[in-house]
This record gives C-alpha cells, sequence and structure tokens, in this order.
C-alpha cells in the first residue's frame, strides 16, 4: 500500500514539473482510531486534539524558530466522565522551515512542531503530528479568506493541505525544507506573502503519551 501511494504521488508529481507542487493535494497516511483516556491523569499517544491557530503563520513574517500557538476547541474527555484537556487549552509550536513559492505556479510550504501543552496554570510536554486542516475562518467564506491571504481559488485548493509522512514529504518539497521536525503544510500558491491564516482549525494527533499528573 505504502510503495502503491508513493508511486502515484511520484506520478502526480511528474504532470506537475512545470509548476512544483501546485496541483498536489497533498497525501495523508490512514488515520487511526483516536484513544479515549481512561481517566483525566494522562493524554494517550494517538490521542485527537481539535485545535485553531492564534496567529497568521507566513513566509514573508515568520523565520524558521518563531513560537507559534493554537487554540483547544473540543474538550477532551476520559471514558469516565472527567475532563482531560479543556476547551481553552494551548498547544505550543514552533516553525521548523519555511519554502516560499519563487516564481509563478509555485507552492510554498511551512513546517510546524508542537511540543508544549498548557491549561490550568500548568505546561506538559507535547508531541504532536497534524493529520488535517480547514482554512476557513469564521465569518469567512473560503474565497473571501484566500483573498485576505492573496490566494486565487484555482491555487488555493491546495491551501492547509497537509502533504504526508517523512518520506513523502521530502519527495514533495525537497532540499529546502530540509530534514526539520514537524509536519509540512501547503501555504498554496499566490501573489503575495503565503499565508496559513489565523482561525485555520487543526486536527492534531499525539504522538506520545502525556503524563497530567
Amino acid at each position: 500500500m505504502r510503495t502503491h501511494a508513493i508511486a502515484v504521488l511520484a506520478a502526480v508529481l511528474g504532470t506537475a514539473a512545470c509548476s512544483r507542487g501546485a496541483t498536489v493535494e497533498g497525501y495523508e497516511a490512514p488515520t487511526p482510531a483516536a484513544e479515549t483516556p481512561t481517566t483525566a491523569a494522562s493524554l494517550p499517544e494517538g490521542s485527537t486534539i481539535h485545535a485553531r491557530l492564534d496567529d497568521s503563520l507566513g513566509t514573508d513574517r515568520n523565520k524558521a524558530g518563531d513560537r507559534f500557538t493554537a487554540t483547544v476547541t473540543q474538550a477532551i474527555t476520559a471514558q469516565n466522565g472527567a475532563t482531560v484537556v479543556p476547551v481553552g487549552a494551548k498547544v505550543h509550536g514552533t516553525v521548523t522551515a519555511l519554502d516560499d513559492s519563487d516564481r509563478a505556479g509555485e507552492n510554498a510550504y511551512i513546517r510546524l512542531d508542537f511540543d508544549r501543552l498548557s491549561f490550568g496554570g500548568r505546561e506538559y510536554a507535547f508531541d504532536a503530528e497534524v493529520v488535517q486542516t480547514a482554512v476557513e475562518t469564521q465569518g469567512d467564506t473560503r474565497n473571501e479568506t484566500l483573498k485576505k491571504a492573496g490566494i486565487g481559488a484555482a491555487a488555493g485548493a491546495v491551501l492547509g493541505a497537509v502533504v504526508g509522512d517523512a518520506d513523502l514529504k521530502n519527495i514533495v518539497v525537497g532540499a529546502a525544507i530540509g530534514a526539520a521536525a514537524g509536519t509540512v503544510i501547503s501555504l498554496g500558491a499566490g501573489d503575495v506573502e503565503a499565508v496559513l491564516p489565523a482561525g485555520t482549525e487543526m486536527t492534531l494527533r499525539s504522538t506520545e503519551m502525556v503524563s497530567l499528573r
């Protein structure tokens, strides 16, 4: 299955060689069923967290090493009914790499890495990957969001696409994005700064167990 997926993606990239990545919709591996915590004492590996990006991130305004936050929008509840992670909790991360668009029709990319979860006055080590994004913001249509980000509707088809796992990321973005940690996300192809807008909805999957004691 994995070999087939790589072959399909390589074929797509071959047809888009003149406008790198412009037709790439992103590759998403099958998502395992989300883990449900037994109690509020820990967040299991594989837990799903829904969060909203607090500030816009872009190729002109940001650089590798910049910090950012996202706000949890859905509470995580344990099997015994206790709240494990409340609405309003903050997920903290770092921009680990950027690849801007050098010519018309070329996609820009950003790589995001998450490392902390905070709520109730406490912080916890946290590691997660982005498995899905939605760029619509409250009060805006998708076209209005794309216009604010300086991205045309056609190019915006790939805005927010998750590019895939570690091997597939390197096939899509090459050396420009480097070997940094995190998840690569498409910023679309526009005539101005490539931006992942504030308010972007993100579905995260924890990659390690988090002790909340």
